[in-house]
């Protein structure tokens, strides 16, 4: 049976609304363009601004003068309002941020890793340094798949069912964690590449690759929330066994360890980042058999993206990490073999391939977006009003 909403209610929907609105718009905007955003008058935005203003969510400040008129205000985050922090968790280093309302991010530090679970306590001691009152959330992307929520795998570093209750505990600040090729998807379609697509397609491509399918801007998780690790299907026909257990996956042809492998270096265990660049320069100016590797290494993405393609019928492909690189050095050949590998009837209007815009951020950003999905919700802000 249906509840009714009262004042209380509608008051507490609206503030988050604005909130949300502040957050997601790409540049400030004035409390009149907020009225009709959310399809309210303007005394009630007026309100809602007073409210949010006294519980340091909102500011108001100055325009920049635009001529003859009244001088108007613009909504930006409070400066005294709550922080998210962001973790980007890779197999070989880290990252921490600290991001406002609206997505501007400062990077507070980061560094090498030993490859072990006791990251999680040197990735505390970073956040004890750096917190203050005013953090309110952490969100943490990391490398591999966390089934079910609490169970970390990362086949590359040899973590099999890692338990991330006993990692993350009672002494962290509240925290969400998913894995970071889900979040570089969700931080395109949220900031960059993929804004307002309603079916796409992501792939960020580091040591391997990993992706997200992407409808109306949310990204897939499964029923095991581990949906997305098409980098360990059998695309592309390697013979080699890949260090998940699956022999011929995807992301043996793709990403750094395959083309370090090119140059027989042992793949896995977070080590080649520095010989992949190397390789990507040589390829860049001419070395021969470094732009052969990397032509293997594009052929590949795009013979997995056409079967994918096929499979789930995207509007757009966004890359990031490696991929940018991929696209910018080769995209003929990624074009190319995605279009061998896609249907026939498909090939007079094949998904659109692009670099992503968010960039190397891309985890590091889709972590705070669902650290500031965690707070801005309705009992969130109502705590946060009886508190001012």
């Amino acid at each position: 049976m249906s509840q009714t909403m009262t004042s209380a209610d509608l008051r507490a929907r609206n503030l988050v609304r604005l909130l949300r609105a502040v957050h997601d718009a790409a540049a400030p905007f004035t409390r009149a363009e907020a009225a009709r955003l959310l399809g309210i008058g303007r005394n009630t935005a007026a309100a809602l601004v007073a409210e949010l203003e006294q519980a340091r969510l909102l500011h108001e400040v100055p325009a920049e003068a635009g001529g003859r008129g009244r001088p108007t205000t613009m909504l930006v985050p409070h400066p005294e309002g709550p922080l998210a922090f962001a973790v980007d968790f890779r197999e070989d280093t880290w990252t921490l941020a600290s991001v406002e309302l609206g997505g501007a991010a400062t990077e507070l530090e980061g560094g090498e890793h030993d490859r072990t679970p006791r990251v999680f306590a040197e990735i505390r001691a970073a956040v004890a340094r750096h917190e203050t009152d005013r953090l309110a959330v952490l969100g943490f992307a990391t490398s591999g798949p966390i089934r079910d929520g609490h169970r970390l795998h990362i086949s590359h570093l040899g973590w099999d069912e890692v338990e991330l209750g006993g990692l993350i505990g009672a002494d962290w600040p509240t925290t969400v964690i998913d894995n970071d090729a889900r979040l570089a998807g969700l931080a395109e379609a949220r900031r960059g590449a993929l804004r307002g697509r309603g079916t796409a397609m992501h792939f960020h491509i580091d040591f391997d690759i990993g992706g997200t399918l992407l409808i109306g801007g949310d990204a897939q998780r499964g029923a095991h929330n581990i949906a997305g690790e098409f980098g360990h299907m059998p695309l592309t026909g390697s013979a080699l066994e890949c260090m998940c257990g699956v022999r011929g996956c995807w992301s043996l042809d793709v990403g750094a360890n395959a083309l370090v492998r090119r140059f027989g270096a042992r793949p896995g265990y977070g080590e080649g980042r520095e010989l992949a660049r190397e390789i990507l320069r040589r390829a860049e100016n001419g070395d021969t058999e470094a732009a052969d590797a990397l032509d293997a290494n594009a052929a590949a993405l795009g013979r997995g993206l056409g079967a994918l393609a096929n499979a789930l019928d995207p509007e757009a492909i966004s890359l990031s990490g490696l991929g940018v690189d991929l696209i910018r050095l080769r995209r003929e050949v990624i074009e190319a073999h995605c279009a061998e590998g896609l249907m026939a009837f498909r090939r007079t209007d094949p998904p659109r391939i692009v670099a992503g815009t968010v960039g190397e951020a891309g985890p590091l950003t889709g972590a705070a977006e669902i650290a500031w999905d965690a707070i801005l919700t309705e009992e969130w802000v109502r705590r946060r009003l009886q508190d001012a």
